[in-house]
Order: C-alpha cells, then structure tokens, then sequence
C-alpha cells in the first residue's frame, strides 16, 4: 500500500474518530438529561419518545465504564490516544423485530482504532445492549458489568 493511501486512510479513521469524540464532548452533559427508558410503556408512547443517534451516544457515553475507559485511555497514553464512539454499520439491527443502532466503543490514536465493546441501543426505547466478543450474545447492561466484575 502507498504511503498516500495510508496517509489517506489515516486521516478519514482520524476525522471519523474525532468526530465522534467530539460528539462524545457536545453530548456528555444531555446525557444527565435523558430519562431513565421505561420498562413498558404503549405503543404510541414509544413511536413519541424515538431515540436519536446522538442520543443513543449520548446514553452510552453516560455509561460510567465508558467514562473511565476513556479516561485511563488518555491518561496511559498521555492524551494521544482517546475513547470514542464509533458507528460500525449506519443500518439499523433488528432483535427481536425492533430497530437498533450499532456503535463500538474504540480506543482511537493517529496510527489504530481497536474496538473495546460494541453496543446496541434501541432507537424505541433507549435500553442498551452489550455485545458479548466471544458468543456473540446480547446482554443487558446489568447483566454485562457483572460480567466485567468476573
């Protein structure tokens, strides 16, 4: 590969991952906002309390592992690398018949981004899933940071 290709690819992932950075930025502080997801609420409830990406980022950047993994990231490496959230596919993916986003959460330098967890969050609802890297199943975020604890 050309070293103006990789320059190239470098500097999209870059602009990409600053992006959501910054998005991470703008957000934290409406994620304090948000109300808790209901645990059942009717139909035209939930068609009214639609979720948008920047609000599903902003849900998981609130999530207090993401705070500190994104902490520890520019910490250890002396602000040269960062958490950010990423996009992986823009189309949403259906459980159980319900639409969700797809973000991973990466640690992000001018040379790599290497994913850490992928998420899922409902675009009805909110609620979050975590995808477990091994198996491939769904896990509420409960069930997910005991997970982490083990």
């Amino acid at each position: 590969m050309s070293s103006n290709r990789k320059s190239a690819i470098a500097g999209t992932l870059a602009g990409l991952l600053l992006a959501g950075l910054g998005a991470w930025h703008v957000n934290q502080q409406r994620a304090q906002a948000l109300p808790a997801p209901a645990a059942s609420a009717p139909a035209a409830t939930l068609a009214q309390a639609a979720v948008s990406r920047e609000q599903a980022v902003a849900r998981l950047m609130a999530l207090p592992e993401l705070k500190r993994w994104a902490d520890a990231i520019e910490q250890r490496s002396g602000g040269t690398r960062h958490g950010a959230l990423l996009e992986t596919d823009p189309a949403p993916r259906a459980v159980n018949g319900q639409p969700y986003y797809q973000l991973s959460f990466v640690e992000n330098g001018d040379d790599m981004a290497q994913a850490l967890a992928s998420f899922l969050v409902s675009h009805a609802s909110g609620d979050i899933l975590v995808e477990d890297d091994t198996s491939g199943e769904l896990l509420p975020v409960e069930q997910w940071r005991k997970k982490l604890k083990d």
